[in-house]
């Protein structure tokens, strides 16, 4: 199932307006109980709005896993308070259905591993039902006003589940209409992301305002000595080499990582929410994979190495200076004989142009 991927900005809208969705439900239930009167349940949702809120505020930094942890502990912990306070029948355990969406429709776990969050999902909510379930009501409402409380949360639960799929399928059209063709966004030799389809996704990610952006690293490649290589062996066997780098950067990045081929024999690795350390750690494991699988062509053995330029993206920085910077870092490791993994420094920062 295509998804929307998490370091995109309409992954960003999406869990902004879920967010405030939750605001608002909750702003109506603290109305709700203040005119029941309730104090445990008018505590419970001032402390739901305020997790809202710290998750705004998570949202800035794109700090996702947190906010979902966040959300995960809302509904159970405001599902269990509330069930325990009104009883099974009042409804409020429908909103654990809320969580299964998010298991499917947010990248921070393998298909597989999707199954672990779902099974959790049942077992709280059969507990819960074997505890709750006849138990007696610490607050008996009437019987109008029990069914008013049960019908208001199933329809809540409804309207919300609808609209998180409506907002994520909408969002997720919009990705593919503003998406570039694939004909013309891949590199037909190797099947990476070719220049322009790379340099469009940046755009994209700094169209955010500084505030929401998230941080970033980036990875310049260049093959060692292409040129004599292509002389020594032809260019047929410079072909095979390029396709062989690509697929070990390929299989080297992380899920959200962006490996495209930049130049001749040069490939950039976008890593969206990347340190300095993590992309120093992917050089090295692209490195070690170049090392442990030599290239075999029509009974020859190219030697294969790469150099690369580190750098992380510095406050105030724009994309080109942390290029110019990545690049640098490249000649460096080409003077030092190649097959080097260099740091950008941060002194040749070159100032931004007003």
């Amino acid at each position: 199932m295509k998804q929307l991927m998490v370091e995109s900005p309409r992954f960003h809208l999406f869990v902004r307006r879920a967010i405030f969705a939750a605001l608002f439900a909750h702003v109506l239930f603290l109305l709700l109980f203040v005119f029941f009167k309730i104090p445990v349940l008018i505590v419970t949702n001032l402390g739901s709005l305020l997790l809202c809120l710290i998750a705004l505020w998570l949202l800035r930094s794109r700090s996702f896993k947190a906010i979902a942890a966040l959300i995960w502990f809302d509904l159970i912990g405001h599902s269990l308070i509330s069930s325990e306070v009104l009883g099974w029948q009042s409804g409020f355990h429908f909103y654990l259905l809320l969580l299964v969406p998010m298991c499917f429709l947010y990248t921070f776990r393998l298909q597989a591993k999707k199954m672990f969050p779902i099974t959790a999902i049942l077992l709280i909510y059969l507990l819960l039902d074997y505890h709750a379930y006849g138990r007696p009501v610490m607050i008996e409402l009437s019987s109008t006003s029990g069914m008013l409380v049960r019908y208001i949360n199933l329809m809540i639960s409804i309207i919300g589940l609808s609209y998180q799929l409506y907002v994520y399928r909408s969002l997720l059209q919009q990705d593919d209409e503003s998406s570039v063709p694939e004909s013309t966004s891949t590199d037909q030799l190797t099947g990476l992301d070719n220049r322009s389809a790379i340099l469009s996704e940046i755009d994209e990610l700094f169209s955010l305002s500084p505030y929401a952006r998230q941080p970033m690293a980036l990875i310049i490649a260049d093959v060692d000595h292409f040129k004599r290589l292509n002389e020594q062996y032809g260019s047929h066997i410079g072909n095979k080499v390029l396709i062989h780098v690509a697929q070990v950067l390929h299989d080297s990045v992380r899920h959200n990582d962006r490996a495209s081929r930049w130049g001749d024999g040069e490939f950039l690795i976008l890593l969206p929410g990347g340190s300095l350390n993590s992309a120093e750690q992917i050089a090295k494991r692209v490195q070690r994979k170049l090392l442990g699988t030599p290239l075999q062509i029509d009974g020859k053995t190219p030697l294969v190495s790469l150099t690369f330029g580190v750098a992380e993206l510095l406050p105030d920085e724009n994309f080109n200076q942390c290029l110019i910077r990545a690049d640098s870092a490249l000649q460096q490791g080409k003077q030092n004989g190649g097959n080097q993994i260099e740091l950008a420094s941060v002194d040749s920062i070159i100032p931004s142009s007003a």
